[in-house]
């Protein structure tokens, strides 16, 4: 009876508490090796490692209170589209603790105050390499972006019993906007329950402004140049119009609503298809589903013969009725 009471003991035994980061390992901002071939090094922030870190985990279900993410900004630059296929991250696991189930990766627009927006595309469990806590995460399908301005967030998906915490090391350079960080539901008990910059939110631990990451993948051709897009109020509705000054291996075009600081819909049934290429072609589109009275946004995404799809355009209207 005495073994039993004590097996049952030991199986009971109380779960670790999460911790927000601190102090982080001896600086190692070595990157991975270079991508393999077609793909290269998009976006590069692999270097000038800090001393510090912080929680981005996706924990078991008791603990789901904690579950956080961290996010940092990057850009495509005008006149180019990314198809990117890797997200290289520097991190650590606490000691004796690891490997990560999988790694959820997640892609926001740019949105108001220069803070994560709209979700852009989500890569949840996805697949990766690395040792020590630094991974090399393949995303399939490739994440297809125009150019503008993104937020990358990176979570660990890890059960802290038996396999610890994992952290994402930050930079001591700001690239862009500073990184950000969010709680959702105050495990904790931080207040930053939604996406506010690391060096404001007061709870963290010797925050710096970045993240080290890079993005790799490959540039998209340009397959249509749109030299038009905009939303105007109706009777019926609100119509889209957009204009291509050329299209090439486009298979046709997918017209997405946005109200407020909700998530992106696409609105059109069926695919509408590209016209034929070489010469200027006019576009029009009529939302019959918008909310009377409410404002919102519109965004063209390209659909290539290929299956690839970027975005082309963004405008913004009230529907009316």
């Amino acid at each position: 009876m005495l073994s039993l009471f004590l097996a049952q003991a030991a199986t009971s035994s109380p779960r670790p508490a999460p911790t927000l980061g601190g102090t982080a390992a001896a600086a190692r901002s070595s990157a991975p090796r270079a991508p393999a071939a077609p793909a290269v090094v998009l976006y590069d922030q692999y270097d000038t490692q800090a001393a510090s870190d912080i929680t981005s985990q996706d924990f078991e279900v008791a603990l789901d209170g904690f579950d956080s993410f961290a996010a940092d900004d990057f850009v495509v630059p005008s006149g180019q589209s990314w198809s990117i296929t890797g997200v290289d991250v520097d991190g650590e696991y606490t000691t004796g603790g690891g490997p990560a189930a999988s790694v959820n990766v997640f892609f926001y627009t740019n949105g108001v105050g220069s803070l994560p927006g709209a979700l852009a595309a989500s890569r949840p469990g996805s697949s990766y390499t690395g040792t020590a806590g630094d991974f090399v995460v393949s995303l399939s399908p490739a994440v297809a972006l125009a150019a503008g301005t993104y937020w990358v967030s990176v979570q660990a998906r890890q059960d802290i019993t038996p396999h610890g915490q994992w952290f994402w090391h930050e930079r001591a350079v700001q690239s862009n906007q500073g990184s950000v960080w969010q709680n959702p539901g105050n495990g904790f008990g931080t207040g930053c329950m939604t996406w506010v910059r690391q060096t404001a939110c007061a709870a963290l631990v010797d925050p710096n402004p970045d993240q080290v990451f890079r993005l790799n993948g490959t540039v998209i051709p340009t397959a249509v140049r749109i030299t038009a897009f905009g939303a105007s109020s109706t009777a019926r509705g609100v119509r889209v119009r957009w204009t291509s000054a050329s299209t090439t291996d486009v298979l046709g075009f997918e017209v997405w609503r946005q109200r407020g600081g909700g998530p992106l819909r696409k609105v059109n049934a069926k695919l509408i298809a590209a016209k034929p290429s070489g010469h200027a072609s006019r576009y029009s589109f009529l939302d019959v589903h918008a909310s009377p009275g409410n404002l919102h946004r519109y965004r063209l995404q390209v659909v290539t013969l290929s299956g690839a799809r970027y975005w082309a355009g963004a405008a913004t209207a009230r529907a009316l009725r």
